[in-house]
């Protein structure tokens, strides 16, 4: 009977030990919860678009700079490095390109008379310098090429019986295959990368590209030093077409249909002027840090939480990147520090990936899979954040085979946030498009992926342009969002049988 009474009372003082554990993890989720202010947060937005990073491109000292500061401070909040013998940066080469100023693109009207009138057009607005393009200015007819492929195996090619040599090409992006969950797709997709539409109208002797539906900074084009590039909006286009009796519309609205290239001589001439200088020493990198776990088995399962730390750097004037990305790696910082400094044991791995070259085809993404700190089988979520500083709803995305990843954040946000969220689960099914972010690189390969997002913005989205700076964000949805992180990961990372 004594044994009986004696079991008793260590069950009852073993459970109140419990509860006392239980209500001081909560007393530090909360008093940690309420350091994630705001106000520090867009001091970090502020020095992420500051001129000392320059517009953050991947390859450039201003980017090396910004990720060094961002490790120092993982550095400083007792976060481990977990890149590189023992650094926190995980290296790759990177050429890159300068772009000295904004350059000029204008279309040379012929009149009766013989005289040539200029008409310019405005940056960024309806044009934006090559953001890899060649130094020089060239002076030529335009020669319309539709995608700019040349798929013999497909029957398809956007240059038979086009001579481009010494012209300039108007490429639209992607092909005329239109669905990429279609297997179908497989054969088309290597066509739709802007590196190799490039590098066809090169092999084909074009001296000048302009690119459709351009008008923004893209890095993620080869360079040719031969070939001068330029973006293009609404209004050269129309005016390349204008009294020709088609559309780029119409066009392409027929190649679609038809699965046949529609390529023809314009007959106009257009003056593009590029001031650009090569760098071939340019180095990129990701950071990596983690929080270790605590449980002697499950520490060697991670949570990844990542996102892309570079944006798009300067072509003429600055790109600042606020929002694409500054805004998910400030929500990523904020979390880890709350979560570093709360003290709360965490029985799983959480790692903290700001990510390089995105913005160049992201490179990162790759290189972090191809080159894994933890193995595949022990990752349990890759979840990507990009662009979430814009609007006052919560939008999380999960693959459908394991939606059940949704329920920790639904529940940090019902519990401790009260947004409007909305959440989804993709239909199931192979994706055989160009990855376009770095979460469908986890995904594509085969990892388990989610993304976390806003909604209903309400500031101007300047995307890839000049005035994505601090004041476009919505500074107060970010805390929200890095609130809810903080709540989410110690949950996930403490549950002792997650169900996906």
């Amino acid at each position: 009977m004594k044994k009986i009474f004696l079991f008793a009372v260590i069950l009852i003082v073993f459970s109140h030990l419990t509860l006392l554990s239980q209500d001081d993890t909560e007393a530090k989720l909360l008093k940690y919860f309420h350091t994630i202010s705001s106000e520090e947060m867009m001091t970090w937005v502020e020095k992420l678009c500051s001129p000392e990073f320059n517009g953050r491109l991947t390859g450039t000292p201003e980017f090396i700079a910004s990720a060094e500061w961002a490790a120092g401070k993982l550095k400083e909040w007792g976060i481990k490095p977990a890149g590189d013998n023992g650094s926190y940066f995980q290296w790759f080469d990177l050429p890159y390109t300068v772009v000295n100023d904004i350059g000029s693109l204008s279309l040379n009207i012929k009149q009766s008379d013989g005289t040539v009138i200029k008409k310019s057009y405005n940056y960024p607005d309806e044009y934006y310098p090559g953001m890899n393009s060649g130094n020089g200015e060239i002076t030529a007819e335009v020669v319309f090429v539709g995608y700019g492929v040349t798929a013999p195996e497909l029957n398809y090619d956007d240059y038979r019986g086009i001579d481009v040599k010494g012209k300039i090409v108007l490429v639209n992006r992607d092909v005329p295959y239109t669905d990429p969950r279609n297997p179908e797709y497989k054969k088309w997709v290597g066509y739709c990368y802007h590196q190799y539409k490039l590098e066809n109208a090169v092999k084909h002797g074009a001296k000048g590209f302009l690119y459709i539906d351009g008008a923004s900074a893209n890095p993620n084009i080869s360079y040719d030093s031969s070939i001068i590039v330029c973006g293009i909006g609404p209004q050269p286009l129309a005016d390349i077409f204008a009294g020709l009796d088609k559309s780029n519309k119409d066009l392409t609205g027929e190649m679609i249909k038809t699965l046949k290239p529609a390529s023809f001589n314009t007959g106009k001439s257009v003056t593009i002027k590029a001031n650009t200088t090569r760098h071939p020493e340019g180095k990129g990198c990701n950071v990596i840090a983690v929080i270790e776990g605590t449980d002697p088995i499950l520490k060697n399962e991670v949570i990844i939480i990542g996102g892309h730390l570079d944006a798009v750097g300067k072509a003429g004037k600055v790109v600042n990147g606020a929002l694409d990305n500054a805004s998910g790696i400030v929500d990523i910082m904020a979390a880890a520090k709350a979560i570093a400094q709360s003290g709360i044991p965490l029985k799983r791995t959480v790692m903290f990936l700001l990510i390089g070259g995105e913005e160049n085809g992201l490179l990162g993404s790759k290189l972090y899979v191809e080159k894994p700190v933890y193995p595949k089988d022990k990752t349990i979520v890759y979840i990507n954040l990009d662009m979430v500083g814009n609007g006052t709803g919560l939008a999380i995305n999960a693959g459908s085979p394991y939606k059940g990843l949704l329920t920790y954040f639904e529940q940090a946000n019902s519990k401790y946030i009260h947004r409007p969220i909305r959440t989804s689960a993709p239909v199931p099914g192979e994706y055989y498009g160009r990855p376009r972010s770095d979460g469908v690189v986890f995904s594509m390969k085969g990892y388990r992926t989610m993304a976390i997002g806003t909604t209903d913005g309400y500031k101007k989205v300047f995307y890839h342009l000049p005035g994505d700076d601090p004041d476009a964000i919505t500074i107060e949805i970010m805390e929200d969002v890095a609130k809810m992180i903080y709540v989410a990961l110690i949950s996930l990372a403490n549950d002792p049988e997650i169900d996906y």
